[in-house]
């Protein structure tokens, strides 16, 4: 069975807190319970450590139950039930250390909507892809941008970015080939929801986004927002975009067995239909596994 616990990562020390799925409370009883079974699972299955920043929702989430679930996460859980030589153990840390902690061999995978990058697929492995995004700009509803249809009809716009983000790197790609155009990228840590709000307040005059993530904290938050999509074509042939997500998994480690027993279960997953049904559970219908 998975297990779920929140990490907070300050300075290279990490302070793990069990919640959720055990059930375990602080107690000396609950943390012997929740030892014995820790034994147990090492015994039996390869534990492996999958770390997430539970945002943003829908793909990964804690609920109002203080569950972590979502649709990276539902799909593990699905993984975790038909191989019998595998446990996974989900850990909460923020986005930043997701990367360090695999690189140090900490976590063993991330689950977060993690676009397969070139450059990301240098450093980690990946598994099949279980997500195709549509990629697009978001305004507010009486913005003057108009339909934007590629990135130099934003020159002297002002956005949000984070550092190592597939829309950030975009857009600083952009700036560097057009250096009298440029984007004003306002790099911040600011959640996602913060962001639209200040979108939505005319702070910034757009964001570079997802359509789901759009959809989850604009309209669904009750923000006046509107998105417009790119090109997939246009965004894959002018900047390399990547347009699937899967998880990342550790080089610190060989994985190369439980990736290959893992790949065949998402792709078994796939081919039933099964995540198909909680794409369309955790995306109001829409079906956004790879359509090739």
């Amino acid at each position: 069975m998975p297990r779920f616990a929140k990490t907070t990562a300050t300075l290279g020390a990490m302070l793990i807190v069990t919640l959720g799925l055990g059930a375990c409370s602080a107690g000396g009883q609950g943390s012997d319970t929740a030892n014995a079974s820790d034994v147990s699972a090492g015994a039996n299955a390869e534990v492996l450590i999958v770390a997430t920043g539970a945002s943003p929702r829908p793909y990964t989430f804690v609920d109002e139950n203080d569950e972590l679930t979502g649709y990276d996460i539902e799909i593990l859980k699905l993984v975790d039930e038909r191989l019998d030589d595998i446990e996974f153990r989900f850990e909460v840390a923020e986005f930043p250390a997701l990367f360090a902690g695999l690189d140090s061999g900490r976590f063993d995978i991330v689950a977060n909507n993690l676009s397969a990058t070139v450059e990301r697929r240098e450093k980690y492995d990946f598994s099949v892809p279980t997500i195709e995004a549509q990629f697009g700009i978001v305004t507010s509803s009486d913005s003057d941008l108009g339909v934007v249809t590629s990135l130099d009809q934003l020159a002297g716009k002002r956005t949000y970015g984070q550092p190592g983000l597939n829309f950030t790197k975009m857009l600083e790609q952009y700036n560097e080939e057009n250096p009298d155009a440029q984007v004003i990228i306002e790099y911040t840590e600011l959640d996602l929801q913060l962001q639209y709000q200040n979108l939505a307040a005319g702070l910034v005059d757009f964001n570079f986004a997802e359509r789901i993530v759009y959809k989850g904290y604009g309209p669904d938050a009750g923000l006046d927002l509107e998105f417009a999509p790119l090109d997939s074509d246009y965004l894959v042939e002018t900047y390399g975009t990547n347009l699937y997500s899967a998880y990342a998994f550790s080089k610190a480690k060989d994985h190369s067995a439980s990736l290959a027993k893992i790949d065949a279960v998402i792709t078994e997953l796939l081919e039933d239909g099964t995540i198909v049904a909680l794409s369309e559970e955790f995306f109001d219908g829409l079906d956004i596994t790879p359509r090739s």
